[in-house]
């Protein structure tokens, strides 16, 4: 077991820890979704969720996927890395398409900017660490 704790290197770790945490967060969308309905819900493809019915069932498809994502970085599998290169493209294509449908007015810059680093690091940054180390994938 520590063999394949120290192939997997803390970033890897870290990662997993996350997308189980997102993973957990997507499968809560319904619940989110009533409790502040003007701000929270799931988005996919830019498109903000309304209504509890489509987070309901959305929400823990989403959840799924970040759990089989999750799953496989923590076992270093090698069906994970074209799940990371996909997920790697849709996470920034989704938040172009959202901020790009959202209406217009003043946005606050500091907290985009820190979403943008968190997400794209963990979306892109995730993919390129598994490509560039596909030889501890099994």
């Amino acid at each position: 077991m520590a063999d394949k704790s120290a192939r997997r290197g803390w970033f890897l770790t870290v990662m997993t820890v996350l997308f189980v945490v997102l993973a957990l967060s997507d499968f809560t969308k319904a619940f989110q979704f009533a409790r502040n309905p003007t701000h929270l819900g799931l988005v996919v493809f830019g498109h903000r969720f309304y209504g509890i019915a489509h987070n309901l069932i959305l929400g823990p498809l989403f959840g799924a996927v970040l759990l089989t994502y999750a799953f496989g970085i923590w076992r270093l599998r090698r069906w994970v890395l074209p799940l990371a290169i996909v997920y790697a493209f849709y996470v920034p294509y989704n938040l172009v398409l959202f901020w790009y449908t959202q209406a217009p007015g003043p946005r606050p810059i500091g907290p985009i900017v820190g979403y943008l680093a968190i997400a794209l690091t963990g979306s892109i940054g995730t993919a390129i660490y598994l490509a560039y180390h596909r030889e501890r994938l099994a």
